[in-house]
């Protein structure tokens, strides 16, 4: 039984969101939407969103990582059995945080090639 159901959100850090959100536009075609979060715009891509960050809203990962991906978002039909998975693996996981209510496990980059990994369910 798969853990993980469906790629969510893809976050990318931009230091200048209006020629991000261009060249999405002018390359790939996409029409961006301002993002919920001030600082940030989406695109949808199939049932999947990418969502383009400012440096206002992305300024510690820029300082650390430059400008790319910020942010994978994979959603679990169960947190819990995500959470005894990784314990059998030798992992211990992070705590569990609450966002937009969602359950979320934010995954230390070193255990996933250095992709900053974001895990939740929508369970209360």
């Amino acid at each position: 039984m798969a853990l993980l159901k469906r790629f969510d959100t893809l976050d990318i850090a931009t230091a200048d969101l209006d020629d991000a959100a261009r060249t999405y536009r002018q390359n790939f075609g996409f029409e961006l939407k301002p993002g919920a979060a001030h600082g940030s715009a989406t695109l949808a891509v199939g049932g999947a969103e990418i969502r383009l960050v400012s440096a206002a809203a992305a300024g510690a990962t820029l300082a650390a990582a430059g400008e790319g991906l910020s942010g994978l978002w994979l959603e679990a039909q169960d947190l819990d059995q995500v959470v005894t998975a990784l314990r059998a693996a030798g992992i211990e996981p992070p705590p569990l945080t609450i966002d937009r209510g969602r359950r979320v496990l934010a995954m230390d980059p070193r255990i996933a090639n250095q992709v900053p990994l974001f895990i939740f369910d929508r369970r209360p």
